[in-house]
């Protein structure tokens, strides 16, 4: 392929990059599902699991679609309807376990919870954790990370 080859298809840039963006949005949420059905029981843990994961087997595409210029300073409009469908999944699963709670102490435990896992997997990402000899890998430390987060829902 040409390097102007995708100009053909994309006005510029900017264009090209919402495009692949969005188009990790689709694969993240097709994934999920599948990961979904396959613990119908625990629905928010393999839900949350499966975020990291994505997160770690996608880094560029994982940067892009949470860390780029598409994101900051101002999220591009394309991309509010994709997140707004993650948040939603997370709020809607939060708030089946969490209906004992007032609607702030259940916003407080989804801006914790999403803290958690979103950090975490910026972090293995970026190489920031540092595993001492006697400590899980990331990979072993994901559903550990995600059981703690939800705990938060008691």
């Amino acid at each position: 392929m040409s390097p102007g080859a995708p100009y053909h298809h994309f006005p510029d840039r900017r264009a090209l990059l919402v495009a692949v963006a969005l188009e990790g949005y689709r694969q993240l949420f097709a994934e999920t599902e599948k990961a979904v059905a396959d613990a119908p029981e625990e629905v928010l843990f393999a839900n949350l699991l499966h975020f990291i994961r994505f997160a770690a087997a996608n880094p560029n595409m994982f940067t892009l679609m949470y860390e780029s210029e598409l994101v900051r300073p101002q999220l591009a409009p394309e991309l509010a309807p994709e997140q707004e469908v993650g948040f939603q999944m997370l709020r809607r699963e939060v708030s089946r376990a969490t209906g004992h709670l007032s609607e702030r102490e259940r916003s407080l435990r989804i801006a914790t919870i999403w803290s958690a896992i979103f950090g975490f997997a910026l972090q293995t990402n970026r190489a920031m954790l540092r595993a001492h000899p006697l400590e899980p890998m990331p990979d072993e430390l994901a559903p550990e990370i995600v059981r703690q987060a939800l705990r938060l829902m008691a």
